[in-house]
């Protein structure tokens, strides 16, 4: 997979992308990351890429033919993305979709914004959520890092993307599981097959700290048990802390 990023600030991104997980991918040839510097392709001396708003307001607004050089010079014809505070909210979902992808640009806000007229050539805006930062580097950065380590290979257990954060569930097997529950046969009445959880709580050594202890069927060794325990709290959990996601 190839993940080009197009921004102003590239030594920001080249150094988070040197450390940890998404280096080593690099380093296997797992994914290729290209880091753009959209001063590269200003139109003027003083590698100026921004300018004031038309009609007034505070700010500076990147220009539409320094960001479309830029993307042309990528030469993508699969999915390009800007980051913006009023894109849709980025989740796993998106994650899952984009690790499918050969080719993803990525498009790094900043400023007071960007031309409106940019949205002519991508294909969707995306945000970390309901706040404001002073540019998309961040965001370009939570991404890539949340697509790689989906990358077949990146990660030494491949059940690690599998069951963390979020996973999903069918209805059919919850209940399964859980057994009667109203909230439940009220989502399957509504045609609702899957639910997302969050993970289920994870344990460590000591086995006792402080009067705290590990569940003792995690010490069982009975995996099908364990297995229907780690179900059950992340439901239990999702519906204490994110209900919202049962919804979804």
């Amino acid at each position: 997979m190839k993940i080009s990023v197009i921004t102003l600030f590239p030594d920001m991104l080249n150094s988070f992308f040197k450390e940890s997980i998404i280096s080593r991918a690099i380093k296997k040839k797992l994914v290729d990351i290209e880091i753009i510097n959209l001063r590269d392709f200003a139109k003027d001396k003083y590698k100026t890429v921004d300018d004031r708003p038309y009609g007034g307001g505070a700010g500076m607004v990147l220009r539409v033919d320094c960001i479309k050089d830029a993307i042309d010079n990528v030469k993508c014809n699969e999915r390009i993305v800007l980051t913006s505070p009023r894109g849709r909210v980025y989740d796993q979902s998106i994650a899952q979709q984009y690790s499918k992808l050969d080719h993803l640009v990525l498009i790094a806000g900043h400023y007071e914004g960007v031309d409106e007229r940019v949205t002519n050539y991508i294909d969707e805006e995306v945000s970390l959520g309901d706040f404001v930062m002073t540019g998309g580097e961040i965001t370009a950065a939570a991404i890539v890092d949340s697509i790689v380590r989906l990358i077949p290979g990146v990660l030494k257990k491949t059940d690690a993307t599998e069951k963390e954060s979020f996973f999903e569930i069918t209805i059919n097997r919850l209940i399964d599981i859980i057994g009667e529950n109203g909230l439940l046969e009220k989502l399957k009445k509504k045609g609702i097959k899957k639910v997302k959880l969050l993970e289920y709580p994870q344990y460590t050594r000591p086995e006792i700290y402080n009067k705290f202890s590990v569940p003792s069927v995690l010490l069982s060794g009975n995996h099908a048990e364990i297995e229907k325990w780690k179900i059950q709290k992340a439901f239990e959990l999702t519906l204490q802390k994110r209900p919202d996601l049962l919804e979804q």
